[in-house]
């Protein structure tokens, strides 16, 4: 009932909107809409703690069969975080909305509500065709949000080359489960999981690369990521929350449904999916440092968290198809934790991102600074939204990269010496990439709130709009909750992953810490009581305060870690500094004039930019960047009047892939139109050359 109401809402909200006025449609759209997702989210919170699938919607439909649609409670989790995002987005949504016309204003609200509502269909589906068909909507409707603001080439260009990698990657992943289908007879994907032990293993390892590469396409997994960049730098400031928020769930789903069952009987499927999770996150992270875009650095920064999001599945997968299944639940909640995280952290810059762009009118990093003063509760949220994605404790990132960099160490219980390999470099790629995020973000952050405004715009920013400072606000405190809250997570995320991989992993990653009669021995709880672990025993409705890896075969505790705890102590060491701060504040303090070097002010052109904090980075990957120099020149008779530079960087998944398969096309369609000029004589031996041929392909097969 629950959903019914809820997809009547979506529908009521842009009707609402064709309401003469301007203020009070949105007001009433918006608040339609806000309710739907509340209830949707309800749903998924009711699909978590339900039963393993409880149908939903059984249709037989004449030729294409059966179009069914379940609640799980994996896909619960999906429609919890897309409902929250579009609930907090939202308002920014309708502020935006209310500039436009009545017909467009509705039309807009309208794409919207298709998305999240494909979206819904698509982690709810069942069959084959009801899982392309939502696919398919939701990818038409992504095209829509990009392409709706403006008729200018760069969008609409960005808009259509989403939608031919999302048709690329569709007719991969329905031939994929073409596939599946046919040789397991039932268009089910239960019944298609099921099947899978007793198929082919050529036949479900192609299967799953097409399934990983296709539906991965809109998770910007490489190499078809380069729509990503391009489609969430230019679609509407308000949309880019839910794009990245979002969307790009879509992917991680896909994995989980498709890919899952076919890596615990495909070993080399986990691999390949660990490896190009590990890779896409590097290749995310160093694009995002060069990129003075802000959109365009998170849009790339979101290529680089599904790929950490990716490598966790992968690494789950792995373990579990080598008999290590509680390993594998440990990874498998990274992965699934990390997903949560992105969702959370990413809407939340993006909000900022808008809100910055709403107040000056750039989101060029170049052109912005000093924002801290002029918008301190933005800035304030924004700096939040920095630390949690860069992995810096307390917040939610730290948790998920901290927790899959732990697992794939465990990889020593796995004799195989090219899956320890290819564990060690993957980790290796991951820990890299979580060093260069760090950097990224304290640019990020450094050149758009600190320093000296480099512009008039950024000088002159005033009041942002609380559409987004007070959602921003939210998703701040989430962010904080979700890594002070891990031992209270986990659990939940454990029961999740252990359909995927075939056990839970709550009792080894969070023991009964808080239980007298838990079955941690005695000396691993007395050794971990001087650091805390048992405080909050008697009042704290939670297993621990401590996630730790129990692994009673060979080494009581093999890691251990309680952000919690941390986060008191830096709470007290800050608290310290500060008190020390304002005592010494009251000393006298003798002030003196120092040499200036004959700089008496320091001018915004002297401070450090985005571009030249990311200088060393470019140098250092020059290599893999493969940067070329454009070089415009004007001219008056035999004088030069003006002479520029500009530095180009084309994705290595353009370079090396895109542009190839575009040249070869090209080259292929050229060869072919030259037989539209021919003479009839040629087309006369076009036919009997094809006849020769059919005639010597029927003989050899003897009929």
């Amino acid at each position: 009932m629950l959903y019914i109401i809820a997809y009547l809402l979506f529908a009521a909200g842009p009707l609402l909107a064709l309401l003469p006025g301007r203020r009070i449609p949105s007001v009433l759209a918006w608040s339609t809409m806000t309710t739907g997702c509340v209830l949707m989210g309800s749903e998924g919170v009711i699909a978590i703690g339900g039963p393993a699938a409880q149908p939903l919607i059984q249709l037989a439909l004449p030729i294409i069969g059966p179009f069914d649609f379940v609640q799980t409670p994996l896909g619960g989790l999906l429609i919890l975080i897309t409902a929250s995002v579009f609930a907090v987005a939202l308002p920014f949504v309708a502020r935006d909305a209310s500039t436009f016309p009545q017909g467009r204003r509705a039309l807009f609200l309208a794409i919207v509500m298709l998305t999240l509502a494909a979206m819904i269909g698509f982690f709810s589906a069942e069959t084959i065709v009801s899982f392309i068909f939502c696919w398919e909507l939701a990818a038409i409707a992504i095209w829509g949000l990009i392409t709706f603001e403006t008729r200018q080439s760069k969008p609409v260009a960005a808009g259509l080359l989403t939608l031919a990698l999302s048709e690329l990657g569709s007719l991969a992943g329905l031939v994929s489960l073409l596939l599946l289908a046919s040789a397991a007879s039932t268009p089910q994907l239960v019944g298609i999981a099921a099947a899978i032990p007793h198929l082919s293993p050529t036949l479900i390892l192609v299967a799953g690369l097409l399934a990983f590469f296709g539906f991965g396409m809109k998770a910007g997994i490489i190499p078809l990521n380069v729509w990503l960049p391009a489609a969430h730098g230019t679609a509407p400031r308000s949309t880019s929350p839910i794009l990245s928020g979002a969307t790009l769930n879509l992917g991680l789903y896909a994995f989980l449904r498709i890919d899952a069952p076919i890596a615990l009987h495909a070993p080399n499927l986990g691999l390949i999916i660990l490896s190009s999770g590990a890779l896409t996150a590097l290749i995310g992270i160093i694009y995002a440092l060069v990129e003075k875009d802000m959109k365009r650095l998170l849009a790339q920064s979101s290529v680089e968290n599904m790929g950490i999001a990716t490598a966790g599945i992968g690494a789950g997968l792995t373990f579990a198809a080598y008999g290590h299944p509680l390993l594998g639940g440990a990874s498998m909640v990274a992965g699934l934790y990390h997903m949560i995280n992105h969702s959370t952290f990413k809407t939340l810059l993006f909000l900022g991102a808008g809100g910055i762009d709403a107040t000056t009118g750039t989101h060029n990093l170049d052109d912005l600074g000093g924002l801290m003063k002029r918008l301190p509760a933005l800035g304030g949220f924004f700096l939040v939204g920095t630390f949690a994605i860069a992995a810096l404790p307390p917040f939610n990132g730290f948790v998920s990269e901290w927790l899959l960099l732990e697992s794939l160490l465990r990889v020593v219980e796995i004799p195989d010496i090219p899956v320890r390999i290819t564990f060690a470099l993957s980790g290796a790629l991951l820990a890299l990439t979580s060093g260069l995020a760090l950097t990224c973000f304290i640019m990020l952050s450094g050149s758009a709130l600190m320093g000296l405004p480099r512009s008039e715009r950024a000088a002159q920013a005033h009041k942002a709009p609380c559409t987004v400072i007070i959602p921003m606000g939210m998703l701040a405190v989430l962010s904080l909750l979700l890594g002070l809250a891990a031992t209270l997570i986990i659990p939940v995320l454990g029961r999740l992953a252990a359909p995927l991989v075939g056990a839970n992993p709550t009792a080894s990653l969070v023991p009964d810490f808080f239980r007298p009669q838990s079955s941690i021995p005695l000396a691993v709880r007395h050794a971990l009581d001087p650091i805390g672990a048992s405080v909050g025993a008697v009042f704290l409705p939670l297993r621990s305060l401590v996630v730790m890896h129990l692994d009673q075969t060979s080494a009581p505790v093999v890691y251990a870690m309680s952000t919690m705890l941390t986060f008191v102590v830096l709470t007290l060491m800050l608290g310290g500094v500060w008190l020390l701060a304002r005592g010494l504040r009251h000393k006298r303090i003798t002030r003196s004039t120092l040499w200036d070097a004959g700089l008496t002010r320091l001018r915004p052109e002297m401070t450090y930019t985005a571009t030249t904090f990311a200088a060393p980075v470019r140098v250092v990957f020059q290599g893999l960047l493969h940067p070329h120099i454009e070089e415009d020149e004007e001219r008056q008779g035999a004088f030069v009047l003006t002479r520029s530079h500009r530095q180009v960087i084309t994705n290595i998944s353009d370079r090396l892939v895109l542009k190839p398969m575009i040249s070869a096309a090209f080259t292929v369609a050229n060869r072919l139109a030259r037989m539209h000029k021919g003479r009839v004589n040629t087309y006369a031996a076009y036919i009997l050359l094809v006849m020769v041929l059919v005639l010597i392909m029927v003989g050899g097969t003897g009929r």
